[in-house]
């Protein structure tokens, strides 16, 4: 009974302790430290991951973006082309018809 209470108490002094020497820098935290730090590699690798996916997804956004805005710069300058040869027909017309109407009166 005696060996179990003590084994116990220094189980339970060393779970309290291995906390505080994982905030300090002693062999504790550095062993702590060499058997997580795998962990943390996957972790920072995946976040970088994730991090390069969502810029890629925004630079392709963008890039959609920029290319439909080309499209309707050039449908709009083309709407304005095509009212202006329009507008130069239409007066064409009528100062011919003007002309006409000036024939022969």
């Amino acid at each position: 009974m005696k060996k179990k209470i003590v084994a116990l108490l220094a189980l339970s002094v060393l779970s309290m302790s291995s906390v505080y020497a994982a905030e300090t820098q002693g062999p504790i935290s550095r062993w702590l430290d060499q058997k997580t730090s795998h962990v943390a590699k996957k972790e920072q690798d995946a976040n970088a991951k994730i991090a390069a996916k969502q810029k890629a997804r925004q630079e392709k956004l963008a890039k959609q973006r920029a290319k439909a805005q080309m499209k309707q710069k050039k449908a709009a300058q083309k709407r304005a082309e095509r009212q202006r040869k329009q507008k130069e027909r239409k007066a064409r017309v009528e100062a011919k018809k003007k002309h006409l109407r000036e024939l022969f009166k």
